[in-house]
């Protein structure tokens, strides 16, 4: 078998790139333009627009999507889906779909694009909700997706899509469960409400990259005075303030907010928003309804990104070796092995290095795989300075014995 050595680049740059994030709002059809979600019948029917990015990525990006306003007619069965697609690091796709014949008047989206290991967007559709489907009084069905974020601990919902077919629009999802390797959403309706289908995305962090709220219910009694329920023929808003924990209070901070369901009278339309979204050492948005829609209930939830773009982020399947401790100075990177590293011109300590996620590093201090032999199976911020002479990089589920055999 013929030796494979992976050439090493040599470089006077840092060799890790830094998170990339925008964000924006996007309208996808608004109420009176004459678009065909409002203007026709047919199911389903879409409208799709392109949304360019600023500034180009390096990387493709995630992208996690906010239903920041639903605006639809009286009449069943009705309900919209918001779809992002055909990411490139230039921008996306979103489409707005009608799923059913009544009018769907306004949908407007609040969209976060991310390129930053410490996040994961998780989107997920399902018809198989016959609990939902059928019956009356409180039901639900959960849904648990894999994901790969291993140190994802926070998750926050957004309801991007559902159809209702009986009774009152009612929805709610809600993360039940976050572990390394799955999350848990319940979908939820009760009364005599009947779903076809529910859409949504999350949006997993670590405990440095996202803090989460609680899942918030704003309920109000059919029988109280409460201006989403009753009021003169005007737009209501409710303030919704949120405290937060004071390592949370300051810093490079991005406010998201969720819509994770409503409770909405069947017999008016349905308007639903969030606005007026301030992050100061307390997270404030107003939740609201439009003059002809009673709200008996909103179900939201709040999060805080941290926008850190000096965070390092390393090459995923390749060592990095540094001659400064805090990954800096001149750098060679090490993706198979390196059996004479002064022979590609390197001739200086080491003082720091990065391991990809299940790898292991060895160093010799002798070419040949021969003289002091030293692993390392996760990254060193700062070493003792040592010069080594040989570099191999492997995986954990190769044996010890085939990084010191040669190919």
């Amino acid at each position: 078998m013929k030796i494979a050595v992976l050439i090493a680049i040599l470089s006077l740059a840092l060799c890790y790139r830094t998170p990339q994030f925008e964000a924006a709002q996007q309208v996808i059809v608004q109420y009176a333009a004459g678009h065909i979600l409002e203007a026709q019948a047919g199911v389903p029917r879409q409208v799709v627009v392109d949304v360019k990015f600023k500034k180009a990525f390096e990387i493709p990006p995630q992208v996690f999507i906010s239903a920041q306003l639903l605006d639809w007619s009286v009449g069943l069965p009705h309900g919209y889906m918001e779809r992002v697609s055909d990411i490139t690091t230039t921008g996306f796709k979103l489409s707005g779909v009608a799923v059913g014949p009544s009018p769907l008047y306004s949908l407007f989206v609040d969209w976060y694009a991310i390129y930053d290991p410490r996040i994961q967007v998780v989107t997920f559709e399902s018809t198989d909700v016959k609990e939902l489907k059928t019956g009356q009084g409180e039901r639900k069905v959960s849904f648990t997706i894999e994901h790969s974020l291993k140190d994802a601990t926070n998750a926050i919902v957004g309801l991007i899509g559902c159809k209702h077919l009986l009774t009152n629009p009612i929805v709610e999802v809600k993360v039940e469960q976050v572990t390394p390797k799955s999350v848990t959403v319940s979908a939820r309706t009760y009364w005599q409400a009947q779903l076809e289908f529910v859409r949504f995305n999350v949006l997993l962090g670590t405990d440095q990259s996202l803090w989460v709220s609680p899942a918030y219910v704003f309920y109000n009694d059919p029988a109280s005075s409460h201006p989403f329920v009753k009021r003169a023929p005007s737009a209501a808003e409710v303030q919704q303030t949120i405290e937060l924990p004071k390592v949370w209070q300051s810093g490079p901070r991005v406010p998201i907010v969720t819509l994770r369901g409503y409770d909405v009278e069947r017999a008016r339309n349905m308007r639903l928003s969030y606005n007026k979204v301030v992050l100061e050492s307390k997270l404030q948005y107003n939740l609201v309804t439009w003059w002809d829609t009673q709200m008996y209930g909103v179900f939201h939830q709040a999060a805080i990104f941290v926008a850190d773009t000096t965070y390092k982020i390393f090459d995923p399947d390749c060592a990095e070796l540094f001659s400064e401790c805090n990954f800096k100075g001149d750098s060679i990177t090490v993706c198979d092995r390196i059996p004479d590293l002064p022979g590609y011109g390197w001739s200086k300590p080491i003082r720091s290095l990065t391991v990809p996620v299940s790898r292991r590093l060895y160093l010799f201090n002798k070419e040949k795989y021969e003289g002091q032999r030293t692993s390392f199976i996760a990254n060193q911020q700062c070493m003792e300075s040592i010069t080594f002479s040989f570099a191999q990089l492997q995986s954990f589920e190769e044996e010890d014995h085939t990084v010191l055999a040669s190919q």
